[in-house]
């Protein structure tokens, strides 16, 4: 697992599953990280450096890191026709040898030695701010000022259009079979509407629902929810008072709030392996994992001790009728 803090310091930590999980290594910046990805097969780590708003002179930077060695392979400070530009929309490819940066005017596919093995031209409105990847293909899901849109470079590139004329999307989920997209939407104080999360079936390319809570208060805050379940079955995603929600993504009812942060839940993240446990950040500065009474079961069975002197607070306690 990686975490990222405001300190500009990614920790990689290892033996989530054991009784004492340690920091497989650790590394500091000298600025604000915008983009981190893992990639598919676990062997390296993307750490993009792209614009910054309160040192807008730094130069744009990406460092790929070996996972094993916590080395860093390359650093690379990209161009645009001479200058520098900034990406902070980065994600890898499946084959887990090349990544794509989306940026204004420009989708450029990079290799492990740091090249820029091709560039697409785009339309200079098409300014990519988020970017994601549909697992197990080469189609990406990319947002604009005001569209959501699939590119896909598996024959040759193309694009499809999801949604337009939406509010600002602040991130973007996949679910782990490529069937879901969670988008995160800023709340508006001029029509009175709390921040909210859409939910996109993108099998059949239509938006299904919108989940919300009274919790998310800020129309500044940042929530980047995830999809848990062994079937992708709930959306889970943290608020601005440390509260964690889970829907049911079929019906969009509430399954559970569960209370452990003090303050501010951005980011959660399910264990791509294991998908009792989730891992959840918040601004008092905890990382908490969280698991179904099922994996609670068997880590017990492993470490009776380890149970008792590290009490786990469960994830939601009712039946979800695909396997909870």
């Amino acid at each position: 697992m990686a975490s990222i803090g405001c300190d500009h310091s990614v920790v990689v930590w290892k033996d989530l599953m054991c009784p004492d999980p340690s920091i497989h290594f650790s590394t500091n910046l000298s600025r604000t990280i915008t983009a981190v990805a893992w990639s598919p097969d676990s062997k390296y780590l993307l750490i993009n450096l792209g614009y910054d708003k309160r040192n807008p002179c730094y130069t744009p930077t990406v460092k790929l890191i070996d996972v094993q060695s916590g080395e860093i392979v390359f650093k690379k400070h990209y161009m645009k026709n001479g200058d520098n530009f900034h990406a902070n929309a980065v994600c890898w490819f499946p084959d887990s040898k090349r990544f794509l940066t989306a940026v204004e005017g420009v989708y450029c596919i990079w290799d492990l030695n740091g090249n820029v093995i091709r560039e697409y031209p785009v339309n200079s409105e098409l300014t990519g701010r988020h970017l994601t990847a549909i697992p197990g293909t080469e189609k990406f899901i990319i947002n604009t000022f005001d569209t959501i849109e699939i590119i896909s470079f598996e024959d040759t590139i193309s694009t499809k259009l999801l949604d337009r004329n939406i509010c600002t999307k602040f991130s973007m989920t996949v679910s782990n079979d490529g069937a879901y997209l969670a988008v995160t939407l800023r709340g508006e104080k001029c029509v009175d509407r709390p921040a909210q999360i859409a939910l996109y079936d993108l099998k059949s390319m239509t938006f299904m629902r919108f989940f919300e809570a009274e919790t998310y208060i800020d129309e500044a805050f940042v929530i980047v929810p995830t999809f848990v379940g062994p079937n992708m079955e709930l959306l889970c995603a943290g608020s601005e008072n440390g509260k964690l929600h889970y829907w049911d993504i079929e019906t969009g009812e509430l399954v559970s709030l569960l209370e452990e942060h003090s303050l501010h839940v951005g980011g959660v993240s399910a264990n791509p392996v294991h998908p009792g446990m989730v891992a959840s950040c918040s601004d008092d500065s905890l990382v908490i994992i969280w698991a179904t009474k099922q994996l609670q079961l068997e880590l017990k069975e492993d470490d009776d001790k380890w149970m008792r002197e590290h009490p786990v607070v469960a994830m939601p306690t009712v039946n979800i009728k695909k396997g909870w």
